[in-house]
């Protein structure tokens, strides 16, 4: 069933008004009639089963049938990512998304060559929405952008444990996975294409980051994201399915 998300508010007793980009997506892009069965997402973790009473070009009437759960992993991780180029943050987002992600945090640095133009959020989100429907996700990863290095550092106060992927680096990516909890707050930091600066190292060091390498060869920024992503969700074994 093709998948929807809308705002909570949009819920009227056991029906949900659809409209903006998403009725858009359902009457002229899918072509979807009434008596057509949807799934439906308020970004909350339920997913609910609806029929389609009407469909129109401005609105269309979804009645709900069924709710349930899906199923979350117990990993909360972020992932900070210094600018790299549109087309190459899009894939990241993208590939993040369906990965599980919970959140994705822009920032620039000192050998950015990228600088933040704005306008990054709203298209960042589309692209994570619909990584979220091909995936089967029942939540939107929040995406904020527009941080300085420092302005990063300081959110890192909010977590546990983080990790930094480091091409100059010789310490074993497996040494520090293996000893992270997976039941507190993950962050990973990934540099852009020029990568950290020595100091830029050193304060992460400071607010308590551990880095890694990612092998010998010099991965993509997005490449990186992927790598480091995909080894935390095997060593927290969020690849169950359940």
């Amino acid at each position: 069933m093709a998948r929807f998300f809308v705002d909570k508010d949009k819920k009227q007793d056991n029906k949900i008004i659809i409209d903006g980009e998403e009725n858009q997506h359902l009457c002229s892009v899918l072509r979807m009639r009434e008596g057509d069965m949807i799934e439906v997402c308020f970004n909350d973790g339920y997913v609910n089963v609806c029929k389609l009473l009407e469909v129109g070009k401005k609105s269309s009437i979804a009645l709900i049938e069924k709710s349930y759960m899906q199923s979350q992993s117990l990993s909360k991780i972020t992932l900070f990512l210094a600018l790299i180029k549109s087309e190459r943050l899009d894939w990241a987002v993208q590939k993040c998304t369906e990965l599980g992600i919970d959140e994705i945090v822009t920032f620039d640095s000192e050998y950015c060559t990228v600088k933040d133009k704005g306008n990054k959020e709203d298209r960042l989100r589309r692209v994570a929405v619909s990584a979220c429907k091909q995936s089967g996700r029942a939540t939107i990863p929040q995406i904020s952008c527009g941080l300085n290095f420092n302005e990063m550092l300081d959110k890192l106060k909010d977590f546990s444990q983080v990790v930094v992927a480091y091409e100059n680096d010789k310490t074993s990516a497996k040494q520090v996975l293996s000893k992270l909890d997976k039941n507190k707050n993950t962050a990973i930091i990934i540099g852009s294409e020029g990568g950290f600066s020595q100091k830029e190292i050193g304060d992460l060091l400071k607010n308590g980051a551990k880095v890694v390498s990612l092998g010998n060869t010099i991965l993509r920024a997005e490449t990186a994201c992927v790598a480091l992503l995909s080894a935390l969700n095997y060593e927290f074994d969020n690849w169950k399915r359940k």
